[in-house]
């Protein structure tokens, strides 16, 4: 994480943590355009509309005080996870605990096992990612797994 970006995900922060909204992800591209900022956020039991144009309204006041860029040369778009979500890095194991999830195997945990797993997340502990599949706990090396997604 480059300087601009620990400074936005900084002032982010101070923004979401006092609205209950945790920052999923972050990401600064630059363009023809200027400066694009894509912010996913997300809380337990879900966020609304609502919770991103209020994120967004209260960044860009945060951002036109603080002046870390110029307010003429970004855009900013604030979304939730969406119920299909692929999970891009591992504290998202942790991030979503309680949420269904599709889990993608590199390879069957058991001979005979499929290499897809539905289940509810349970987090992640020592490596492997911990899953209650059909009520029963199930846990899965996270190096044997290709993919994870929110699954509804």
């Amino acid at each position: 994480m480059g300087k601009l970006d620990g400074t936005l995900l900084s002032e982010l922060e101070k923004i979401t943590e006092p609205l209950n909204l945790r920052v999923v992800e972050l990401i600064t591209t630059g363009g023809r355009g200027g400066l694009q900022i894509k912010v996913v956020i997300d809380r337990d039991g879900g966020v609304s509309l609502n919770d991103c144009e209020r994120v967004t309204r209260l960044f860009n006041e945060r951002l036109s005080i603080l002046s870390p860029i110029n307010i003429e040369d970004y855009t900013l778009e604030v979304s939730s996870p969406g119920t299909k979500r692929i999970f891009k890095n591992r504290k998202e194991y942790n991030l979503f605990k309680g949420r269904r999830v599709k889990v993608i195997l590199e390879k069957p945990v058991e001979k005979g096992c499929s290499t897809v797993i539905h289940g509810i997340l349970e987090g992640m502990k020592n490596g492997n990612v911990e899953l209650t599949v059909d009520g029963k706990p199930f846990s899965v090396p996270l190096a044997n797994i290709r993919k994870t997604k929110l699954n509804g």
